[in-house]
């Protein structure tokens, strides 16, 4: 679409202008969905201060995570984030892989 070309680098510029963090939701776009890339934002030449990914990450078992930059992430070290119920037998799986 030549109407979007270069929306989110222009969109991350004013985000980080105004001192926000750029975050990305790559649960239905990421681990190569997309055909050219692993993450879609790549397509878009930004680099995300969060990524935001799930159902590919656990190849059928509901795994989610969260990747933020390192001054971001020990920021919110207090913070537990909880997309999907902690499920014990899904994060053996995922910490087996």
């Amino acid at each position: 679409m030549a109407h979007s070309r270069g929306l989110y680098r222009r969109a991350f510029e004013r985000v980080r202008a105004a001192s926000g963090i750029c975050i990305i939701d790559e649960v239905q776009s990421g681990f190569g969905r997309t055909g050219e890339h692993f993450w879609a934002f790549e397509a878009h030449g930004v680099v995300p201060d969060i990524v935001v990914m799930a159902k590919g990450i656990g190849n059928g078992i509901p795994l989610a995570a969260v990747v933020a930059k390192r001054e971001i992430a020990e920021s919110s070290r207090q913070i537990f984030i909880s997309h999907i119920r902690r499920q014990p037998r899904c994060c053996a799986a995922g910490r087996a892989y």
